[in-house]
């Protein structure tokens, strides 16, 4: 298994390095998806926001036992993100209740996980720690009910509660169908 990880995480790399030496894509491609967003590592600038996206649910869900269908279903309903080949995805979003950033993270509930004050530029424009934030608040929510659709009605609404959301989070195994293909 971790022989496929690293060869899709290559293939991306390399798929990446071409499209972005394309002249189609140098013509249609907006970099608006990199405006405000702080890439982590300096090895990740020159990656696409939804590459990051793509490689954090992967690190992240696997480190703390996220199911993949579960991580890949809020950030598709938080923030519409379609995948590694999703080229304008903009995470840098603030919802209009003050979620902010990839997975829609209340700035109170990032203090109350991260055990001090976050600030809101860093949970909005950090994909890495606005992931790892949430991924942390999903496994304590997993080990506070023990029911992933308990859980994804929680990280919803701050209630434990089964909604269309929660439904949703938990019934669609096939979340790449929510995916953008990949576009030569």
């Amino acid at each position: 298994m971790n022989i496929q990880k690293t060869l899709l995480v290559v293939l991306f790399s390399v798929t990446v390095i071409v499209l972005l030496c394309s002249h189609e894509l140098k013509q249609d491609f907006t970099y608006k998806s990199f405006e405000r967003i702080d890439f982590g590592q300096s090895s990740d600038i020159n990656k696409p926001s939804s590459i990051l996206m793509y490689e954090n649910l992967e690190k992240y869900s696997d480190e703390y036992e996220i199911p993949k269908h579960i991580i890949y279903n809020i950030s598709f309903l938080e923030t519409r993100y379609a995948g590694p080949f999703d080229w304008g995805y903009n995470p840098a979003r603030t919802s209009p209740v003050g979620a902010v950033g990839p997975m829609q993270v209340m700035p109170s509930t990032a203090d109350y996980v991260c055990n001090k004050k976050v600030s809101v530029k860093k949970l909005k424009t950090d994909i890495r720690f606005n992931i790892e934030t949430s991924v942390k608040l999903l496994q304590r929510l997993y080990k506070k009910y023990g029911d992933w659709g308990i859980v994804c009605g929680c990280y919803n609404t701050g209630r434990p509660m089964i909604n269309d959301y929660a439904r949703f989070c938990e019934k669609n195994k096939d979340y790449q169908k929510n995916w953008r293909p990949l576009k030569y």
